[in-house]
């Protein structure tokens, strides 16, 4: 049988999503659960994780631009910045996150499509 109810469960995890979609960070949110219900790390972690899932459940694709872009702009000021303070391992690592944010699936994408080959090279099942 289990030790909480469903209600309370039910209520746990929606202050959980209140926390998170007030910005709370994972850990933050983890230990206000913990503080506020008197649960365990792990459940507060598994509602955590739950009111996670329900925010990116809830974005639909114009959210999810709107987020790419700023997170795009949000890199580009970050490396700019940390090229001018001579930060260069932050600028490397702050355009290697642009490159994964914005260009990596396509560009693997193509040079998949780039190995495979043409019909040309097909080997087919023809009589002869």
């Amino acid at each position: 049988m289990a030790r909480t109810s469903r209600a309370e469960r039910n209520r746990r995890r929606e202050s959980a999503l209140t926390l998170v979609s007030e910005g709370k960070g994972f850990s933050d949110v983890v230990t206000a659960q913990m503080a506020q219900w008197g649960c365990s790390r792990s459940s507060a972690q598994r509602d955590c994780r739950w009111a996670h899932n329900q925010l990116q459940l809830g974005m639909d694709s114009h959210d999810a631009q709107h987020l790419m872009v700023h997170m795009a702009t949000s890199l580009q000021r970050i490396a700019l910045k940390a090229e001018q303070d001579k930060q260069y391992g932050a600028a490397v690592g702050a355009q290697k996150m642009l490159y994964e944010l914005l260009l990596r699936r396509r560009l693997d994408d193509e040079a998949e499509k780039a190995k495979k080959p043409g019909w040309g090279y097909r080997h087919c099942n023809t009589r002869r």
